[in-house]
């Protein structure tokens, strides 16, 4: 009897269900992409505006910075479109989030994500 995919790698369970790391892999092997998510961990230097922490928002009052599409624009002067993709595969890849805040979306990185993400990789 087959064990399902689960069961063959123990261990990796719970990563299993939580993260795809052939999808994180594969987003991160492009490199304006990789480039994007190495800004989003310097947001601080390179953001040119501070997204204030609200109560109201709980996933702002756990980052105090984001960055936005014009801050990728400006900083690898690339189109806005194309930024726009490569932040949608970010986002869809679970390494990324976003928060709407008035006109502006603001991206950061999901730090519990990265950090099972790099576990994972250890673990290879």
């Amino acid at each position: 009897m087959a064990q399902n995919r689960h069961e063959e790698q123990g261990s990796f369970e719970i990563f299993v269900k939580k993260i795809d790391l052939h999808d994180m892999f594969k987003v991160l092997s492009d490199p304006t992409r990789l480039q994007m998510f190495q800004m989003l961990d310097k947001e601080q230097e390179v953001c040119c505006r501070i997204v204030p922490q609200t109560s109201e928002i709980t996933e702002l009052a756990q980052v105090q910075y984001g960055l936005c599409v014009q801050d990728f624009v400006t900083h690898l002067q690339l189109p806005q479109s194309t930024v726009s993709h490569h932040l949608s595969l970010l986002k869809s890849s679970g390494l990324v989030k976003s928060i709407k805040k008035g006109l502006w979306v603001y991206y950061y990185r999901d730090e519990a994500v990265v950090a099972e993400f790099k576990r994972a990789i250890q673990n290879l």
